[in-house]
């Protein structure tokens, strides 16, 4: 495969990720079971990070895999921005917003315990909207709950205003 198109699809997928992306996954994605081809996308990953390095994004490895962010420097812009943006979750999102909601406080491995999957950038997403905050630390993992901002997004004074679980499933 063209490195140059290899590079397009790669950004197409970090753009469309809510979470880091592996090796693994690019791999099963691109079909590749040689060494040339493993040497081909760590090209591509290569040059699809240097090229971002002008333009305001970067490629990080993080959580076990790779994730299209911004770049420190533009970090304060990005929230203000999301501070002033309307609070967009993804299903991933709200699932773990409920989660936390009646669960809370609630460590961060019991979240992933329930959704069966990494929730780090799910939680930093929450946390950057003001729905969740770290309310404190159990055996050196954070605590997380929901905020003021969370009650007034759904309309809520109180916690016990959630309807019970049971009605929530169905």
């Amino acid at each position: 495969m063209d490195k140059a198109f290899m590079a397009k699809v790669l950004e197409n997928i970090f753009f469309v990720a809510t979470e880091p992306v592996t090796m693994g996954q690019l791999k099963e994605t691109f079909q590749i079971e040689s060494p040339e081809g493993l040497a081909g996308l760590n090209i591509a990953l290569a040059a699809l990070s240097e090229q971002y390095k002008s333009r305001g994004l970067q490629l990080m490895e993080v959580g076990g895999g790779y994730h299209l962010t911004t770049q420190d420097q533009y970090g304060r812009w990005i929230q203000r921005f999301r501070s002033n943006a309307p609070v967009q979750l993804t299903e991933e999102g709200r699932v773990t917003l409920a989660i936390i909601a009646y669960k809370q406080p609630i460590k961060r491995n019991e979240i992933e315990g329930i959704r069966g999957v990494d929730c780090e950038s799910v939680l930093q997403t929450l946390r950057a909207y003001g729905l969740v905050v770290v309310a404190g630390e159990l055996a050196g993992a954070h605590l997380y709950c929901t905020t003021k901002k969370f009650l007034t997004l759904y309309g809520l004074n109180h916690l016990s205003d959630l309807p019970p679980l049971a009605v929530v499933l169905g």
